[in-house]
């Protein structure tokens, strides 16, 4: 009993000692693409993972739009990779967080899902995922400067050479204007400006997706919606079905799927917003529903 409290709370500590290596970096980057997925945020995993890191209070940014500081010293960030276990029966995933280096500093658990629409199935994998980061919050931390070097001249020259060999600095020249130039090594004032920090407000799962930058398609003819076994199907005045959604545990969020189109349904100051990808454009069609 004894050993099973003590491998219990050793765990818990390398856990909390993990996740405290996250606070040494100042942002942590998002691929719009992870690797293994065929298409830019595919199932929403860019969003999802932003999102969550967002919760945390971390400086989050996608790798197409990094901050200039990034830039110039890319060790500044922490470069997030998705280890995707999945199988056909199963998602699995973990998300992990590599320095500059490509050097692993930190692994969520794996989280699973066996939800069947791959939509929903990130959504819940990852949420399991991040549960590693239970209780954690973001304060960064710079880490310590190295301590600087010591020199010892131990039993070095003890004696100056005679002062007629001892070589005379040569007299600065005045230019044209009398002014004298500075010389080599003279210490002048610098002012060193500090870069302010990243902000990040906490946003609902909702407002990080709308957030993004998207192309808003024209309104569309007036649907009605007929109860189904998961959710409704949306038909026009033909009568001709247009739309399968699938309800999720979100209010007024629903998986959207329109003759092999996927996508996602919410609603939004009143309006109910078709999102989906068109190769790499992500659009939005405001329709028009009657429940």
């Amino acid at each position: 009993m004894k050993n099973s409290v003590l491998v219990i709370f050793l765990l818990l500590g390398l856990t909390a000692f993990s996740q405290s290596v996250l606070n040494n970096y100042k942002y942590v980057i998002v691929p719009t693409q992870f690797e293994g997925f065929r298409g830019e945020n595919q199932y929403q995993t860019s969003t999802l993972v932003k999102y969550h890191l967002t919760e945390k209070g971390m400086n989050v940014f996608y790798d197409n739009a990094v901050p200039e500081e990034v830039n110039t010293n890319r060790c500044s960030a922490l470069f997030t990779s998705l280890d995707n276990q999945s199988n056909m029966f199963t998602t699995k995933v973990a998300v992990v967080f590599e320095d500059c280096e490509g050097n692993e500093q930190f692994r969520t658990r794996v989280g699973s899902s066996k939800v069947k629409q791959f939509v929903e199935a990130y959504r819940e994998a990852l949420k399991e995922a991040f549960s590693s980061l239970k209780g954690f919050k973001y304060t960064y931390q710079k880490p310590a400067e190295p301590a600087p070097a010591v020199l010892k001249f131990g039993d070095d020259v003890k004696s100056l050479p005679p002062a007629s060999e001892t070589p005379h600095a040569e007299e600065p020249e005045e230019d044209e204007t009398g002014a004298v130039p500075p010389v080599a090594g003279d210490k002048e004032e610098t002012t060193s400006l500090t870069m302010p920090e990243e902000k990040t407000e906490a946003v609902t799962l909702e407002q990080a997706i709308a957030q993004e930058e998207v192309q808003t398609l024209p309104l569309t003819a007036s649907l009605y919606a007929q109860r189904t076994e998961t959710g409704y199907q949306l038909v026009d005045t033909a009568p001709s079905i247009q739309f399968y959604l699938m309800e999720t545990s979100m209010p007024n969020l629903y998986l959207a799927e329109r003759k092999g189109q996927n996508g996602i349904l919410y609603l939004k100051d009143g309006k109910w917003i078709f999102e989906f990808y068109q190769g790499n454009d992500r659009l939005q069609e405001e329709l028009q529903i009657k429940f």
